[in-house]
């Protein structure tokens, strides 16, 4: 009978040893992927606003074992209201479906989470501080999630023999599929720009401090101030950059 207990205790030893090096092993190589996937998805921020000031095309390939690349779109607008001026433009709806690129790690994957890269501010001073990545558990598919996304507006402000510019920059990004969602190689291609002064008027004898607010639907991300002197000719200035994700 102890021959038996013992046979048994070293056959759920054995299962059990084998089980936790498969573990480990299966731990290693999926987090050795995930941190790729992290480094791709940099370089992709980058390509992207380089693709913009060069007119070059990038191409990527993520790894695939682990780390599955997706799409997802928000049917949601995001808005800029513009106030505190003389007869204030209305307001601008700059995006309705809002693009983040996911990268998918296997649920044995260690790794930390947070912000990547990017700030939290959904106005910057740096159009390299326009794209945002970060990590987290995603506890619908049960494991870690890299997340890119870009809606952020890039603040721009000149002025020069009594004008007075502001200009608004939000780079839209879309996506088409070449070779079904199972591909992992993405090529990164700008689009053009489309520039539009949405407001142009003389803001009258007194400084004014001029708000710019921009909403996610009906929920207000960020508001800021921008102080502009009497008497200037002001113009706001709104441009979009568009740039086309391909995958396959």
């Amino acid at each position: 009978m102890s021959s038996v207990i013992i046979t048994s205790v070293v056959i759920i030893l054995t299962v059990a040893a084998f089980g936790y090096a498969f573990y480990i092993l299966e731990s290693t190589v999926e987090s050795n992927v995930f941190e790729a996937a992290r480094s791709i998805m940099m370089d992709l921020a980058y390509a992207t606003i380089n693709s913009i000031t060069s007119g070059l095309k990038y191409e990527f390939s993520f790894p695939s074992r682990f780390a599955g690349l997706g799409f997802h779109v928000d049917e949601v607008n995001l808005r800029l209201e513009v106030t505190n001026i003389p007869s204030p433009p209305p307001p601008q709806v700059i995006d309705d479906s809002i693009l983040t690129v996911k990268c998918i790690g296997g649920r044995f994957t260690s790794t930390s989470y947070g912000v990547i890269m990017g700030v939290y501010s959904p106005f910057v001073d740096n159009i390299y501080d326009v794209p945002m990545i970060s990590s987290y558990w995603d506890s619908d598919i049960g494991g870690p999630c890299i997340c890119l996304n870009f809606t952020k507006i890039l603040v721009k402000t000149y002025s020069f023999g009594g004008n007075f510019i502001i200009e608004l920059t939000y780079i839209d990004v879309s996506w088409t599929s070449m070779g079904g969602l199972t591909s992992n190689l993405l090529t990164v291609s700008y689009v053009g720009s489309v520039r539009n002064d949405i407001y142009q008027k003389n803001i009258g004898k007194s400084d004014a401090y001029v708000k710019i607010k921009l909403y996610l639907d009906n929920r207000l991300l960020e508001e800021k101030s921008i102080f502009v002197p009497k008497l200037s000719d002001l113009t706001i200035r709104l441009v979009i950059h568009r740039v086309n994700y391909v995958l396959g």
